[in-house]
């Protein structure tokens, strides 16, 4: 009989158990089995955006850096540039006051002078220190000035003067602003015909 009483009680039981799954589970139920797979989910999620977070940081940090390398090395080219600057400044400034001489004295002795020094200068420094406009007004003013002869008029020669003058000018101020690459790729090429 205890074998009776013990069968029907597993018997009971797993009535309940069936009454129980057929009645099924409460819909809370679910979501409390989902709660350990959802804080999984959320915790990736959030590495996953600390991580892209972390990238674009040190994505725009790098970015920051070359631009500032970039910035330092712009100032040191412009800091080399500055005795090349000076030294443009009073080349053209001695190429100016001969063409300017040139053009303007009566006196033939200082007009061959400056005339000399006008090629004195075109074939020596100005070479090292004019960009290709300035070498173009030069050359320009140098037609009047052939074998240390006048072949312009004073008016002919004077605006060939102001057009060098505008041409050095534009140059220094273009010469600022440049690097020394820039520069030496803006500067006129001279070969053995020219």
């Amino acid at each position: 009989m205890a074998q009776l009483e013990q069968i029907r009680l597993q018997n009971e039981k797993l009535g309940l158990e069936l009454a129980d799954v057929r009645k099924g589970k409460p819909w809370y139920h679910a979501l409390t089995q989902l709660v350990p797979i959802v804080t999984a989910l959320i915790a990736i999620a959030g590495f996953s955006w600390g991580l892209i977070r972390y990238q674009d940081e040190q994505q725009k940090n790098r970015l920051e850096q070359e631009k500032q390398s970039l910035r330092e090395e712009e100032s040191r080219e412009r800091e080399f540039m500055k005795p090349w600057l000076e030294s443009q400044r009073e080349t053209y400034q001695q190429a100016l006051s001969a063409a300017a001489t040139v053009a303007n004295s009566d006196n033939a002795q200082r007009q061959r002078q400056a005339a000399e020094e006008f090629w004195r200068l075109y074939q020596g420094k100005m070479i090292l220190v004019e960009t290709k406009t300035v070498s173009d007004a030069m050359v320009d003013f140098g037609h009047c000035v052939e074998n240390s002869r006048i072949t312009c008029t004073r008016s002919e020669m004077n605006d060939l003067s102001r057009n060098l003058a505008t041409a050095m000018a534009e140059s220094m101020a273009a010469t600022a602003r440049m690097t020394f690459k820039e520069f030496a790729a803006n500067q006129f090429k001279y070969t053995a015909g020219r």
